[in-house]
């Protein structure tokens, strides 16, 4: 269980909101299942476990859960909707990957810009000609001229 807090004076934000991590192999068999975490948990599991079966008949959340599952799997319209709101998200999640990557490499090519800009300073400042300098660093020699100015 973790809850959130000011990381310099450790005061907690809150006592209300808290994430819990829930390891479901874990779990041990023949937990009380009157307990709506473990009822969750056996409905997360396997939807149509007899243990869930009997829950259904007890427990008015996990019925509409598994009311509103077979509504979906039965349903083409709404199984449509799921499968267009989960390539979306794939969709975005990939496109958030690409400019990431465009991102690392555009700030590569310019670190190793950068990088031979410093060293052509240095061998300017050893004296060396245009043309070396513009052979040792990969750089134009327009850009070398400009540096020597």
């Amino acid at each position: 269980v973790y809850r959130m807090k000011e990381i310099h004076t450790n005061e907690e934000l809150s006592d209300i909101e808290e994430i819990h991590f829930i390891e479901i192999p874990k779990l041990e068999d023949g937990l009380d299942e009157k307990d709506m975490l473990v009822a969750w948990i056996e409905f997360l599991k396997n939807p149509e476990s007899e243990k869930v079966r009997s829950l259904e008949m007890s427990v008015d959340e996990i019925r509409e859960a598994k009311d509103e599952l077979i509504k979906m799997s039965n349903d083409d319209t709404q199984r449509e909707l799921y499968e267009m709101r989960a390539k979306t998200l794939r969709d975005k999640i990939s496109a958030l990957n690409e400019a990431e990557r465009k991102g690392i490499k555009k700030g590569r090519e310019e670190g190793e810009k950068n990088k031979a800009i410093e060293i052509a300073k240095s061998l300017i400042d050893l004296g060396l000609d245009k043309e070396s300098i513009a052979k040792s660093t990969g750089l134009d020699l327009c850009e070398v001229e400009k540096l020597m100015n």
